[in-house]
């Protein structure tokens, strides 16, 4: 037999590194309490009651609306006349007509706009702010916001200016102006990230529609906008230390990334809206362009001297309709990426940007030098009346400005794939593009009547590259496709293109760069040994990349999934420098467009990121089990010495094995039980920090078998090492596994553990980790945030799955020391796809199958029937079973639930179903 031989004891001076323990508690549940989680209707009631006059006023909006009949098409003409605000209005004297507007809308989605934002804007600013500052704000912003308005188009008409003198005879309702300008007050009370979120996105959303859409409703949204930011800015600003001027490279990459996005946010806005009058609407048929409007087309096409352009309005109409409508939408699609992979800081995206903006300045110049020479250039998906042409310079801003921006900071775009990413975007692309050309002009030439009139080849290779952008801005094809074939042939082989070019692209710009450093596991390892923390020596198992300080006193193992790095435990390495290191790899990940996500860290680490302003949530509870002057007396101790003893009766005996050089026999019943395991679980084994057979190859972990007289092994554990100063001064508790056929050892992981402990107390070391029960948490107090009831609703629905809050309870048995773990993040709009990174980092290869298996295992009625009144999770201890009721003491009354099986709290004895050490 082989034995691994026993580390020396360790001395003082290598356990001043060691990890920190906390206090051993009076009770190891501090408060044997689930956090309350309400209903959602219950949660609902409650935030609405936290803003009445918001609810009243939104109530008295829609009242208005029903009683007079404005709901549908909003206002009648002729209240409207009486309560819209405009220049016709404020002429006859109707000087309440800016506030009147508030009381009504424009139609149903005018309605629905105002209770949204209502909800969103002015509940939380009547929270935060007051209602009295609330409703002022509310008051002001919407006079001042449409009187400015109408002081803009006044002046616009007196110089003749062709977009705001054309709305002098509008009128507007409806009470957006003075929410977005209550949205700029409410921003002045949030957090310097969600601050200068919430202004970005008001600010861009009332640009867009402004210069898109143009209406005086737009306008006058975009003046309340105005008036709230400047009543912020003097009532707040003066308080706030002035931001500098130097922006970092996620604000340059942000802002570029918005620019490149307007056009195509601007295209799309204008293509659904009916009467789009912007002076950048000209150029929103690059992006989205709308069907002909038929009443034009049937005017247009009986003039015999405008057949190029009945044409030319027959081709709009052919993709007006599915399949057309999303080859119209590829290239607004097409910028939206690019917008997505400048957020990321790709170099591509960056290339794209440029290349689409000087497209559209091109397109630009041609308006300009067709209008301005009257030259016979036809232009589709213009109005008859059309005055968007003289703002054909005005329209060439956007691009102008886009252009700049990118210019100006093509050094922060510096992030590049790998070859074999760059090599298969590359290849599908070519692909694409080849099969779609050839598809085309095979199956055109083919048959004889599939466009009218009909071209010949030459005249179709020529025309190729417009089919790839049909319905544009010019056109002068002669022919069109006819018939069902004809129609299909130029939708679906150029649609699929754009599928197959949108997908390739988008899994580019999601990959992120690996780090192809061979020696990267080797120094990770020479740092390790300095020190870590119970989680640190998981970052040795494949799958995980490095990141090394500049100093190489500290590392960090991620993975890098998605636009999330996930982290394997806190920063490693000499203690000095741990603080830095978080610094440090969160200006990495910003460099690189990763999210940081620090999983499973420690009080200490999270103390840091709290410094830094990020977010955490408790997502395991550790626990440790001090080894100074550890014995398994007294009545606590009394499951623990029943199992040594009853394995003492049985011959049973404990064994260490290094995995790798353990004998053929004991490698074959050590694959039969996790195999067993596995099987009888149904589920797919999850990864990430729970270790299996493949991490057990490793001659650095210790195994301990539990063997019989008669050879067979009866239970499994392996331990990692905690390092500190180069030596190990702790262990942890990973790999758990029992043999369950009949007849075997059910106490053998108590066996098991107790052996263990003892034998690393010998030999010097300061405490074993039996590892953290995953979602799993004690109530110490605190009261929880959203994303930790999300946390707690997740650990209810998936406790008959996995069983975390009996895989906690087993631990209890040894009397441990509870450190929480932390999920610490510093965007807590990222929250959802750091829970999606974390969710693929434990199950990579989820299917479909396993996936539905999953969901019929949770049992969800069993999971509404056995919940505790006002409580998330089944009480501490508890399993669910769907064999029987059980009976268990809260509070000191019994209480009966079906689907649960809980341990005796009376004695202490473990009933049969709480298998806690199956859980891992």
């Amino acid at each position: 037999m082989t034995v691994l031989d026993s580390p020396g004891r360790i001395g003082d001076e290598q356990q001043e590194n060691a990890p920190v323990i906390p206090e051993r508690s009076a009770s190891p549940f501090p408060q044997n309490q689930m956090r309350r989680r309400r209903s959602l209707p219950g949660l609902a009631w409650q935030q609405a009651g936290r803003a009445p006059a918001t609810i009243c006023y939104l109530v008295v909006v829609w009242i208005a609306g029903l009683l007079t009949g404005s709901i549908a098409d909003g206002p009648p003409h002729w209240l409207s006349r009486h309560v819209g605000a405009g220049l016709p209005s404020l002429g006859h004297s109707y000087w309440w007509t800016p506030l009147s507007a508030g009381l009504w809308a424009c139609g149903l989605g005018g309605y629905l706009a105002v209770t949204v934002l209502g909800l969103v804007i002015l509940a939380p600013a009547e929270r935060r702010v007051g209602v009295r500052r609330t409703f002022t704000a509310l008051l002001v912003c919407q006079a001042g916001g449409l009187l400015l308005a109408a002081g803009l188009i006044k002046l616009a008409w007196l110089a003749r200016e062709p977009w705001l003198s054309t709305l002098t005879g509008a009128t507007a309702v409806g009470a957006l102006p003075g929410m977005l300008g209550v949205g700029f007050v409410l921003s002045c009370t949030l957090t310097p990230l969600w601050r200068r979120r919430l202004r970005l996105l008001l600010t861009a959303a009332v640009v867009i529609s402004a210069l898109y859409l143009g209406h005086l409703q737009q306008v006058a949204q975009a003046c309340g906008a105005a008036v709230g930011f400047a009543g912020a800015t003097l009532s707040y600003g003066r308080a706030r230390p002035r931001a500098g001027l130097r922006m970092s490279a996620h604000q340059a990459r942000v802002l570029a990334s918005m620019l490149v996005a307007a056009p195509a946010l601007g295209g799309m806005l204008a293509a659904l809206a009916a009467n789009a009058d912007g002076p950048t609407s000209l150029f929103s048929f690059l992006f989205a362009a709308p069907g002909p409007d038929p009443r034009n087309l049937a005017a247009t096409c009986r003039s015999p001297g405008l057949a190029v352009v009945c044409l030319s309005l027959r081709e709009q109409q052919l993709y007006a309709h599915w399949p057309g409508v999303p080859m119209l939408a590829a290239p607004a699609l097409l910028l939206l990426l690019s917008a997505y992979g400048l957020r990321r800081g790709r170099r591509l995206a960056w290339w794209l940007a440029v290349v689409i903006n000087l497209a559209v300045l091109a397109a630009g110049v041609r308006v300009s030098y067709a209008v301005g020479s009257h030259s016979g250039m036809h232009i589709v998906g213009l109005r008859a009346g059309g005055w968007a042409i003289p703002l054909r310079r005005e329209a060439m801003l956007l691009p102008v400005v886009t252009l700049i921006v990118l210019l100006v900071t093509r050094r922060r775009f510096d992030q590049t794939a790998d070859r074999r990413a760059a090599r298969k975007l590359t290849t599908t692309v070519t692909a694409a593009l080849s099969m779609s050309c050839a598809a085309f002009l095979l199956l055109a030439c083919l048959p004889r009547d599939h466009f009218s009139p009909r071209p010949d080849f030459g005249v179709l290779a020529q025309d190729l590259p417009a089919w790839f952008l049909p319905g544009r801005l010019f056109s002068n094809r002669f022919f069109l496709p006819e018939g069902l074939v004809g129609r299909l042939l130029c939708a679906w082989v150029f649609l699929l293109f754009w599928i197959v070019v949108l997908g390739a692209l988008t899994q580019f710009f999601l990959h992120t760069r690996t780090n192809r450093d061979a020696d990267a596991p080797d120094r990770a390892r020479d740092i390790l040994a300095t020190g870590g923390s119970t989680l640190s020596y998981m970052s040795t198992w494949p799958g995980n990349q490095y990141w090394f300080s500049p100093d190489g006193r500290a590392a960090v193992a991620y993975r890098a999934i998605a636009t999330v790095a996930v982290t394997v435990g806190e920063p490693y390495g000499e203690p000095a420098a741990l603080d830095s290191a978080i610094i440090e790899f969160a200006r990495f990940c910003e460099h690189r467009g990763l999210q940081p996500c620090l999983y499973g860290v420690t009080a200490q680490a999270r103390a840091v990121t709290q410094r830094l302003g990020w977010k955490s949530v408790q997502i395991a509870e550790d626990t440790l089990l001090p080894l100074d002057g550890l014995q398994f007396t007294g009545k606590k101790w009394q499951d623990v010495r029943t199992a040594l003893n009853k394995a003492a009766k049985e011959g049973i005996t404990a064994e260490w094995w290094s995995y790798p050089q353990a004998p053929p026999d004991l490698v074959g019943q050590i694959r039969q039980i996790c195999q067993t395991w596995m099987a009888g679980k149904g589920l797919p084994e999850m990864g990430f920090t729970l270790g299996g057979l493949d991490q057990l190859n490793d001659p650095h972990i210790r195994c301990l078998l539990a063997v019989g007289a008669d050879g067979k092994v009866h239970g499994i554990t392996s331990w990692m090492p905690v390092y500190a100063s180069g030596r190990p001064v702790g262990w942890t508790l990973d790999l758990m596994r029992r043999n369950t056929e009949p007849g075997a050892f059910r106490g053998v992981m108590e066996f098991l553990i107790a052996t263990a402990a003892l034998t690393f107390g010998q030999e010097g070391a300061r405490f074993v980790s039996l590892s953290g029960a995953p979602l799993a948490c004690l109530d110490r107090g605190e009261r929880p945030s959203a994303p930790q009831r999300l946390l707690d609703m997740i650990a209810t629905i998936i406790e008959p799955v996995y069983g975390f809050q009996s895989l906690l309870q087993f631990k209890a048995k040894f009397q441990p020391v509870y450190q929480p773990l932390y999920l610490a993040y510093p965007d807590p709009a990222a929250f959802g796809s750091i829970a999606a990174a974390i969710g693929r980092a434990y199950l990579p290869h989820l299917t479909l199958r396993e996936a539905l298996h999953m969901l019929t295992k949770l049992g969800w009625p069993l999971t509404k029937l056995g919940r505790v009144e006002g409580s998330g999770a089944p009480p501490i201890g508890c399993v669910w079973s769907t064999h029987k009721k059980a009976t268990y003491t809260v509070g000191g009354c019994n209480t009966t639930r079906p689907g649960l099986s809980c341990p005796d709290t009376r004695r202490g004895e473990e009933q049969p179903g709480v298998e806690g050490e199956d859980m891992r």
